[in-house]
């Protein structure tokens, strides 16, 4: 699997969580009672379609404050329908304990992590916008879409001969 870094720009409180987790009495303070909080940022060293960094949703054990470096990977791409053409949203779990059972779509479900749970972070995240989620790709799919866009990046900046 491949493991990326997002610089995150943003970080909100999310209903994605287990099935298998207890019901927290006391939940810490990094996430609520409902869920774990989601940040939102920018893959680093990354070149997509529209000339900047790849978007990228993380969901983490903590929140993380703007310019903040999380280290996750990706489990599936977020196909969303924007004014401006369609974009694609990474969406990654933090390398953390807590997710190493969230690797791919099929694992989704009993993570309450559907498209709609991400797309409602992403709402949240980006208030105004008007995306809205076309459909949803598996971490192969991610996978690739990275790759093009590191082999972008590395064309940009002359690092690739």
């Amino acid at each position: 699997m491949t493991r990326i870094a997002v610089t995150v720009e943003a970080t909100v409180a999310s209903g994605i969580r287990d099935d298998e987790t207890e019901p927290l009495v006391d939940p810490p303070p990094a996430h609520g009672k409902d869920g774990w909080p989601v940040g939102y940022g920018r893959v680093q060293d990354t070149l997509g379609e529209d000339g900047g960094p790849l978007r990228a949703l993380v969901l983490m054990c903590e929140p993380a404050v703007p310019r903040d470096e999380i280290k996750a990977w990706p489990v599936a791409v977020l196909h969303l329908a924007a004014p401006d053409g369609p974009v694609d949203e990474v969406l990654c779990v933090a390398e953390a304990a807590p997710f190493t059972g969230l690797l791919d779509l099929a694992d989704f479900p009993r993570w309450h992590a559907q498209p709609e749970a991400w797309a409602q972070a992403l709402a949240r995240l980006a208030p105004g916008s008007a995306c809205q989620v076309e459909g949803v790709g598996p971490a192969l799919e991610a996978g690739e879409l990275l790759e093009t866009a590191r082999h972008a990046y590395l064309q940009l900046t002359g690092c690739l001969e």
